[in-house]
């Protein structure tokens, strides 16, 4: 298995130096670039997105997705990990809570099981599904044809 962390600059200094620390340089290689201005990087199976599409707007969500399935290899999975809103949009109170922080922080929020699962099928992604993990915190999953 090999991995890769596309992060912007200066931050991928930090995320090579967190490596070399670990003793897994040779391991995973940090690619630098800007989510919103460069294509991800391609020849990749699974993109994971965690605990970042929350701090965008409803279109910047949408042009990472777009992006995501553009560059995935064939058959490939988008995985969203994050705190999200149930899909009638009534809870956890966790979340909603977590969520009005986000609002007055960032230009995003929590967005619900329906909202994501929305936004990925209008992008191609088929195969949607949910998996709860731990501490109000869940995986919506994507597959892309």
């Amino acid at each position: 298995m090999s991995a890769a962390i596309f992060e912007k600059p200066p931050v991928d200094w930090i995320t090579i130096n967190s490596l070399i620390e670990r003793d897994m340089e040779d391991k995973i290689e940090v690619i630098a670039g800007d989510m919103f201005k460069d294509e991800f990087p391609e020849g990749f199976d699974v993109h994971l997105f965690s605990h970042v599409l929350h701090d965008w707007d409803f279109s910047d969500v949408k042009l990472l997705l777009e992006n995501s399935y553009r560059n995935l290899n064939p058959g490939g999975r988008i995985m969203i990990h994050d705190a999200h809103i149930n899909a009638a949009k009534n809870g956890p109170l966790p979340v909603a809570e977590y969520s009005v922080l986000l609002m007055f922080a960032s230009e995003g929020k929590c967005y619900s099981i329906s909202e994501m699962e929305e936004l990925l099928a209008g992008t191609g992604y088929s195969e949607i599904r949910y998996v709860p993990t731990v501490a109000n915190r869940s995986v919506i999953i994507g597959e892309k044809e």
